[in-house]
């Protein structure tokens, strides 16, 4: 007997927020290329953003990868995504680059 596949935390993006539904990308599931719908309260919740501000916005979330469907992600567990620290990123020194 399979057990149930375990949740991974992954990170999502708004790519589409609307009154009722958001649309979010994860990278690490189908290379980010299907979206997955989301009630967009529960977004609003874990980020505190005003809807016209949710685009682009980066979250980490627990999901089931191995999912063949959006219902299968079982998405859960909902953040603002933080970079783990030491992250490559934007310099001080050179903000630009």
């Amino acid at each position: 007997m399979r057990g149930v596949p375990p949740h991974v935390r992954t990170r999502a993006t708004v790519v589409r927020a609307g009154d009722r539904t958001t649309l979010v990308s994860l990278a690490a599931w189908y290379g980010g290329q299907v979206l997955v719908p989301v009630e967009t309260w529960v977004i609003t919740v874990a980020t505190d953003k005003r809807l016209r501000d949710l685009p682009g916005t980066e979250l980490s979330v627990r999901a089931r990868l191995s999912a063949r469907t959006e219902a299968g992600l079982a998405l859960e567990d909902w953040a603002l995504y933080t970079p783990p620290s030491g992250s490559p990123g934007r310099s001080r020194r050179n903000p630009g680059r």
